[in-house]
């Protein structure tokens, strides 16, 4: 909890030290995390459940809430960083919980702190929809998970997660599915998104860094978890959802070239990458279970960063219509140098983490079937094709009059877009692929 203490003192401190404690902190959180990521032996001690994936997850939440804090780092509503500090808090406490319960109440108290961003922070009217849609979704698929949790309790009289692994728990394929749905639609796969791109497009900028960064991973993080406890000879026939996922992936990347909204068409990419998540999590093999970490970290850094590019954007033409957005090679070149960066990243240029993510996940979906390697092989192109498209209409072409050339990019806003760049090039090492 050190992290949400943190985020208290730094909001009552003045603008410019904010600032400076902020970098520090990250810098901090950066060290820790490539050393816990290049060896994970010392982890068990520290958080309760001490996979690699639980503390990987955990200092990617800390990571994500400080960058996104000091984007924001102008914002004086003491309401707004106390919601900031309650999701801190709610993600690490999901990330570290060995109860069922214990994990299914943060899971649910994690919406508590994003609703308030969106109301409270929001831009439009429209965003009491986009909230109602997100609370029916999450709350609705988890009440039957729920009941699969009491029934547990009744049955094994124990709901943590060290003694029903050795109890090696039975579980029909349908109550499987069941566990699953709530995590699906957190993640989500395609047909379970209706909420997400509403969300995104109403949600502040916090919101949005946050909700892609880190509380999408809820989705892998639970899916891991229910992997890891039920999954036996008979969870083959959970085949079809991973058929579904890889297909809904295609389908995504396709939806993310016929959107106009810049913020949507960053949405749409996430549940793109979020079904090859799906692929390498339920197949069950350690080196799938490995690159979806992989993934999900990548992800985190860089969908978060494409929020920010995306709002930096919006401040300076005064819309996020990619309609209205081009020409900003022109007046601010370095964000267009930026925006090269980010796009070459989301689609995986060697040597991101990205690329090397989607590198592995290829012999996993090889033992899947040959069908899912030729649709995985599909939707990597048009992710490529689809990232070309977002940074051709943003940078290139003429330069329109709603362009503001005297509005100043903060420097914070631009600091917290370069360090979200530093982990994608540098946080990996190829050894720990065997340590694995």
């Amino acid at each position: 909890m050190a992290s949400c203490a943190f985020i208290l003192l730094v909001s009552a401190l003045k603008v410019r030290s904010r600032y400076i404690c902020l970098v520090i902190w990250m810098m901090m959180s950066l060290i820790l995390m490539c050393s816990s990521y290049q060896n994970f032996s010392w982890t068990e001690d520290m958080f309760i459940v001490g996979s690699p994936m639980s503390t990987v997850l955990c200092w990617l939440s800390m990571f994500i809430i400080m960058c996104s804090s000091l984007a924001t780092i102008s914002e004086r509503s003491p309401w707004y960083w106390l919601s900031i500090t309650f999701m801190a808090g709610v993600l690490i406490s999901c990330f570290s919980m060995s109860n069922l319960i214990s994990f299914y109440v943060m899971f649910e108290v994690s919406l508590i702190p994003m609703v308030m961003l969106i109301i409270g922070w929001g831009y439009q009217p429209e965003r009491l929809m986009a909230t109602s849609y997100m609370v029916m979704y999450t709350v609705v698929a988890s009440l039957p998970m729920l009941l699969v949790i009491l029934h547990i309790f009744y049955t094994y009289e124990s709901l943590n997660i060290y003694t029903l692994k050795c109890l090696l728990v039975s579980i029909n394929p349908v109550v499987l599915l069941v566990l699953m749905l709530p995590f699906l639609v957190k993640l989500p796969i395609y047909g379970l998104h209706l909420w997400l791109p509403k969300a995104h497009v109403e949600a502040p900028l916090a919101g949005s860094m946050i909700l892609a960064g880190v509380l999408l991973k809820l989705g892998g993080y639970g899916l891991f978890l229910i992997t890891l406890l039920f999954f036996s000879e008979e969870a083959i026939k959970i085949t079809a959802v991973i058929m579904l996922a890889i297909w809904g992936s295609l389908l995504a990347s396709v939806m993310c070239m016929r959107q106009n909204d810049l913020k949507a068409m960053v949405a749409y990419s996430s549940v793109v990458h979020m079904g090859v998540v799906v692929l390498g999590i339920l197949k069950g093999l350690q080196w799938g279970i490995f690159g979806s970490l992989l993934m999900m970290l990548s992800h985190g850094f860089v969908s978060s960063a494409l929020f920010l590019a995306a709002y930096m954007t919006y401040k300076k033409v005064g819309s996020r219509s990619l309609s209205y957005v081009s020409g900003m090679l022109f007046l601010y070149p370095f964000m267009a140098m930026l925006w090269f960066i980010l796009c070459s990243l989301n689609m995986g240029i060697p040597p991101s983490l990205n690329l090397i993510s989607e590198v592995v996940m290829i012999p996993v979906a090889w033992v899947l079937s040959m069908g899912s390697v030729i649709v995985i092989g599909f939707f990597m192109f048009i992710s490529a094709a689809y990232n070309m498209y977002m940074y051709s209409l943003v940078n290139h072409g003429m330069v329109k009059p709603n362009l503001l050339p005297s509005t100043l990019t903060g420097e914070a806003m631009l600091l917290s877009l370069m360090i979200h760049i530093m982990p994608m090039m540098f946080l990996f090492k190829m050894s720990g692929i065997v340590k694995w």
